[in-house]
């Protein structure tokens, strides 16, 4: 088994365990955020890790979201909108505009939920 299938198997295990223990609550995804931003601050977190985080989030939601119909747009506006909500290193220049909640739902596609 290589590192990919690995790695996808896990993110998929690690996405049923999610579901099963109800974690996809506003104020847990909140209150990483703010962890993130309070650990940066501090020069515990490195912008490395943040970036690893923002990944493992990313990698999640790809496979909560396997059957949307153009996945390349859709990885590419999820990652500016993760950028968006996450705190910058500090010294950081600020991120782009992500753009509006319709043009994220236009990179959907014909995915209309699970």
């Amino acid at each position: 088994m290589n590192a990919v299938t690995r790695c996808d198997a896990d993110a998929r295990e690690r996405h049923r365990t999610l579901d099963f223990i109800g974690l996809r609550a506003h104020a847990t995804t909140v209150g990483l955020i703010q962890l993130c931003e309070e650990l940066l601050n501090a020069g515990v977190l490195k912008p490395e890790g943040l970036e690893r985080i923002k990944n493992a989030i990313r990698t999640e939601l790809t496979v909560s979201n396997a059957r949307i119909s153009n996945q390349q747009d859709f990885d590419t506006t999820l990652r500016h909108r993760i950028d968006a909500i996450f705190p910058q290193a500090p010294g950081q220049p600020p991120k782009e505009h992500v753009g509006s909640l319709d043009e994220f739902e236009d990179a959907l596609g014909e995915y209309h939920g699970a």
